[in-house]
């Protein structure tokens, strides 16, 4: 398993926002410049994260993107999720598709809790958490 170009982009516009105070708008070109992140490939991500509620996003003179709650209370598996979409470590876990094999599969059962202890530790972690020793 390996974490996304966009989660990874994701994580640097969002630990970039808590820099400052919760609720300071900021222009998506300005947080690609800061975060050296392409910025149309940004704009996606923020919509992303827009309709998941992490972030809010406003128009007009004085809009931009803010973050949608407080660092502490954004979770990482929530970020990601937001981004990539389900966190699957196999394709046998993947709930739309389905495993025909997983009554069978000798490993299904490791998958599933590989799986699961994963999603446990990045809903542990929050934004704050990451952000906190980050340089301003």
């Amino acid at each position: 398993m390996k974490i996304t170009r966009a989660c990874d982009y994701t994580i640097r516009a969002l630990v970039y926002m808590t820099q400052s105070p919760v609720g300071t708008p900021f222009m998506r070109s300005d947080i690609a410049k800061a975060c050296n992140v392409p910025d149309s490939f940004l704009g996606k991500i923020l919509q992303s994260l827009a309709k998941s509620d992490i972030l809010v996003s406003e128009r007009g003179k004085k809009g931009g993107f803010r973050l949608g709650k407080e660092p502490k209370n954004i979770c990482m598996y929530d970020v990601l999720v937001a981004v990539d979409g389900p966190l699957n470590i196999n394709n046998c876990l993947d709930e739309q598709v389905g495993c025909c094999f997983d009554q069978s599969c000798c490993a299904h059962k490791m998958w599933k809790d590989v799986q699961n202890a994963l999603v446990d530790k990045l809903k542990k972690y929050t934004l704050a958490d990451i952000s906190e020793g980050c340089p301003q």
